[in-house]
């Protein structure tokens, strides 16, 4: 998981947001025939702002597998929950500083332990927020995939609420293929030498990249900035 950097408010959206009656779900009713694409929009907007990864497992999206019928490729996730057990209601329906796009999570497989992501958390709240870096600073890796964070609440997030290392889903293993092949590539092209410099340059290499990010790119820069000197 890394930190997402959210940017302006999509037009489309703060129109939609100042009409009477506006609601998330409404959005996409007849009611918008004059601005049918504010969902598009906003969709379009998150993808580019994340790299086309999903918020949580940072597996790229849209998903190109198929999936089950009436399952989006990409889904709107809400971080504070629309609809908390509190029934609290600030506005974070149509909030877009409250909004990522997050995969499927494996809606419609038919099995509850196969849940990730805003799949799996519905309306629990999370500490974990990847747009507030503070409670990304304790994540961390292993180098069979797992992803781990030293406040015990957070990593209870990644495990429980997201389901990140999941034995039902392939992220860990993802997450590991990705790292080796980094390690095989940095073997490859240091030997024996110094893999300092290599490594920061790689690494500010990945950092530069915006639309199209690696996918679990997560633990490659945690990898990599452990061996920068």
């Amino acid at each position: 998981m890394i930190r997402i950097k959210k940017g302006r408010e999509p037009g489309k959206l703060l129109w939609y947001r100042q009409q009477d009656g506006a609601s998330y779900e409404q959005m996409d009713k007849e009611m918008l025939q004059s601005v049918p694409e504010v969902r598009e929009e906003l969709i379009d907007q998150l993808l580019r702002e994340q790299g086309h990864l999903c918020a949580y497992c940072m597996s790229k999206i849209p998903e190109s597998r198929n999936l089950p019928s009436g399952v989006p490729a990409v889904t709107i996730e809400h971080w504070l929950p629309r609809n908390p057990d509190d029934k609290l209601d600030i506005g974070q329906g149509l909030d877009y500083k409250n909004m990522f796009a997050v995969c499927s999570g494996n809606r419609g497989c038919g099995c509850e332990e196969k849940l990730t992501c805003d799949a799996r958390k519905g309306n629990d709240a999370i500490k974990v927020n990847p747009c507030d870096e503070s409670t990304l600073r304790g994540i961390t890796y292993k180098s069979n995939g797992i992803i781990q964070s030293s406040d015990p609440v957070i990593d209870e997030d990644l495990n429980q609420r997201l389901n990140l290392n999941g034995a039902n889903s392939s992220f860990q293993e993802n997450r590991k293929q990705v790292l080796e092949s980094l390690i095989f590539d940095v073997k490859k092209r240091c030997g024996n030498g110094d893999i300092s410099l290599y490594c920061k340059r790689r690494l500010e290499k990945i950092q530069a990249m915006d639309d199209q990010k690696i996918p679990y790119v997560g633990i490659l820069i945690w990898w990599l900035e452990k061996h920068i000197k």
